[in-house]
């Protein structure tokens, strides 16, 4: 038993918590019981914290079993013994419950029948639960027995696989009776883990390897093979899936990048664009490095055969960019013909401007407004007479998006990219090019 007051958390066992091979938690504690027990100990105390006791189940208790409820905190677990399973507070009067058939491996069947027969012993639905998914648990695998309709968890349990699969805990709300439920599951887990029994009278020995015939044993075999498979499989993917969110990140980063001078080149805004552009096979020049000068030039010269884009990046937090950005391009524009040496424009281009802009980024891209629209759609009509593209960093994700999909070619991406004006991706009216 446990108690919560203010920051002081205090429980009683009448042996260290790490002689129990079972744990049992209810949440639902009156004040009658707690007055039985005046003394309780510290969770954290001179002998280590109870976080240390709990975490993971390399030490007991090796079976965590956590009745919901009452004063359930709503956050994770942990005086379960189960920080990383989550507690909600449940929606009022739940009456209906779907059973979950048993599905997925390192399951336990009898377990899940046996929690199942639960499902007409509830008293009251308190309080939901959700534990991990995927393999970051490894070894441990959560499975989920009772639910709500719209999904919400009520009663589920978790296995880990060593040498055999064994249960770990057990998540369910309130019952008529805890204590007749609290016993069912109990034979059930002698049943299929009676290491933890020893005191029970049994002939252990009968079911050692020694006994097992050659079709068990080499049933043992490929369930062995197949769990290295397994593990081999889910880490090279794991490796895998890394590599490839690393290599990835600039498509993310374009919705909410910055110019923040502090941030390495390839995580500025300008960085993340260059990234992206390249990724869809232009040719990216800085100006910046390619010329040092006190005098601010342009981002980017974007360049794509004859196609040269005198090139812009800003980003603002504001829910509109600044007339100002366009102004800036439009003069560049105006006198790029006048530059000499190794700023002029190469002979033959032709040449158009760029600019991007990433704006109103602490939103969904999904309500962020199109660029310069309202009073200033006329800025979207100088644009079109300049030869000037307009071009949200929401649209351009949307764009590398659709290339990496494989629903628009990068020769298509790049003629669209070449366009006057409000650019904009609609799917189904990709230019060609």
């Amino acid at each position: 038993m446990g108690r919560t007051q203010g920051l002081v958390t205090a429980f009683y066992v009448p042996h260290p918590l790490f002689e129990y091979d079972l744990m049992f938690y209810n949440s639902r504690i009156t004040s009658e019981v707690l007055g039985e027990f005046p003394d309780l100990i510290p969770l954290t105390n001179d002998k280590g914290s109870f976080e240390s006791l709990v975490q993971g189940f390399k030490f007991p208790p090796h079976v965590r079993i956590s009745f919901l409820g009452g004063s359930t905190e709503v956050g994770s677990l942990l005086l379960g013994g189960l920080p990383f399973i989550q507690v909600s507070e449940a929606d009022p009067n739940v009456s209906s419950v779907l059973e979950c058939p048993p599905d997925g491996a390192f399951r336990i069947d009898a377990l899940h029948r046996t929690l199942t027969k639960l499902q007409s012993q509830i008293g009251a639905v308190e309080r939901y639960c959700s534990g991990p998914r995927g393999p970051n648990f490894w070894p441990m695998t959560h499975h989920v027995v009772l639910m709500t309709r719209n999904g919400r968890e009520l009663l589920s349990y978790g296995t880990s696989y060593e040498t055999d699969t064994v249960p770990r805990y057990v998540v369910l709300p309130q019952l008529k009776d805890n204590a007749e439920g609290a016993l069912q599951i109990l034979l059930c887990i002698e049943s299929v883990w009676p290491q933890l029994f020893p005191d029970r009278v049994r002939r252990e020995w009968l079911t050692t390897p020694e006994f097992l015939l050659p079709e068990e044993k080499a049933i043992n075999l490929e369930i062995e093979a197949r769990v290295a498979d397994t593990r081999s499989f889910v880490e090279a993917k794991e490796q895998q899936r890394e590599k490839l969110k690393l290599e990835n990140s600039f498509v993310r980063s374009l919705l909410v990048a910055k110019e923040d001078q502090s941030l390495a080149p390839r995580e500025r805004l300008s960085g993340v664009v260059k990234e992206a552009l390249e990724f869809l096979e232009f040719k990216v020049e800085d100006i910046d490095q390619k010329v040092k000068s006190a005098i601010r030039k342009e981002d980017f010269w974007v360049t794509d055969e004859e196609f040269l884009a005198i090139t812009e990046v800003t980003g603002t937090s504001n829910k509109n960019p600044k007339i100002k950005e366009y102004n800036d391009i439009l003069g560049r524009m105006t006198t790029i013909f006048k530059r000499q040496g190794e700023l002029a424009p190469p002979q033959g281009a032709t040449v158009r401007g760029l600019l991007v802009l990433n704006y109103d980024i602490e939103n969904h891209p999904a309500k962020r407004p199109r660029v310069y629209t309202g009073e200033e759609e006329h800025i979207v009509e100088s644009a079109l007479d300049q030869g000037i593209g307009l071009l949200s960093t929401v649209e351009l994700h949307k764009i590398v998006v659709a290339v990496k999909e494989g629903r628009l070619s990068k020769g298509e991406a790049r003629a669209l990219l070449k366009k006057s004006g409000r650019i904009e991706f609609v799917v189904g009216r990709a230019p060609k090019g």
